[in-house]
């Protein structure tokens, strides 16, 4: 029987090639047309919360990120986790699994009070994520039949995170003044 080694590692650019490949075969090259892209557009990820895993040979075998958004008027600190997806020859092996536990274990380091994300609630609700952490919030034109989910990294979280999701201007205030 073959040993498989995998490594999660942070998502550097050497991986950008196989992440572009894993993103397009598992959302389609129409994604960016979805609003949770939209919502995300001209918001780089957060580069401590982007994780690869990889093989013994640092094939790129699954990728998520995550991207820091500000929820209504709250001032806790939460993220959008997502895109996240693996390689067709390796589902069902548990790497998405591996990939959200590191990064909900990570985040929680980081002091971030809630994490949400765009998805399906059986297989989300594995690891914490259920609608009723995310029922006062929204995103603008998300597709019908979407559904958000959120998970509670600081007790009590979601019921101070009331409003629309959007990127965090901060983020996108200090991108403006680097490009100065």
């Amino acid at each position: 029987m073959t040993e498989h080694i995998y490594t999660i590692k942070p998502e550097e650019e050497r991986h950008q090639g196989g992440v572009r490949v894993l993103l397009a075969r598992a959302f389609g090259h129409t994604r960016m047309q979805r609003a949770i892209y939209r919502m995300r557009e001209g918001t780089p990820p957060v580069p401590e919360l982007c994780f690869v895993m990889t093989n013994r040979h640092d094939l790129v075998l699954g990728v998520v990120r995550n991207y820091r958004v500000k929820v209504g008027e709250s001032a806790l600190p939460a993220l959008m986790l997502g895109p996240i997806a693996t390689a067709h020859s390796h589902e069902r092996m548990g790497l998405a699994a591996r990939l959200i536990d590191h990064v909900v274990a990570r985040a929680r380091e980081l002091g971030y009070a809630m994490i949400y994300l765009v998805g399906n609630p059986d297989y989300y609700g594995e690891f914490g994520f259920v609608a009723e952490n995310a029922q006062h919030v929204h995103i603008p034109s998300l597709e019908s039949g979407k559904l958000i989910l959120g998970l509670e990294l600081q007790p009590g979280a979601a019921t101070q995170m009331q409003g629309e999701i959007i990127s965090d201007d901060a983020v996108l205030l200090a991108q403006l003044i680097r490009q100065r």
